[in-house]
């Protein structure tokens, strides 16, 4: 059971010691509700499964977020220790969109909005 705790990253779904038993098909485990009470609860191996397999995430996606100056809201951090490092930042140029044409004269025609069809 230990590689459903992940201890190597912050925190996993279910630390070790929170699994009391896992004998014949079954698992009991022990956690805490929200309202600070510790319950058990004994479930078999295809549920528990099911349920610790609800927290992992789809691919591509993190878990671990950011910190420090590279935190979403530590933007002047982040310039000031570009600048104390002297960074040079490349400048983005916008990739020109293909534009629409009419069909009959193809002038460049001016999208108002786009009707999704059903199917």
């Amino acid at each position: 059971m230990s590689y459903l705790c992940l201890s190597y990253l912050y925190r996993g779904v279910i630390s070790e010691k929170n699994i009391i038993s896992s004998k014949v098909g079954m698992v009991t485990f022990r956690y805490t509700e929200n309202t600070g009470k510790i319950r058990y609860r004994t479930l078999k191996g295809e549920d528990f499964l099911r349920l610790i397999l609800k927290h992992v995430l789809p691919k591509g996606f993190r878990r671990i977020r950011d910190y420090g100056f590279l935190h979403s809201k530590a933007k002047k951090l982040l310039s000031l220790v570009q600048h104390v490092l002297r960074v040079q930042l490349e400048s983005i140029t916008p990739v020109p969109r293909a534009s629409f044409s009419c069909p009959r004269c193809k002038a460049p025609m001016k999208v108002l909005f786009f009707l999704l069809r059903p199917g």
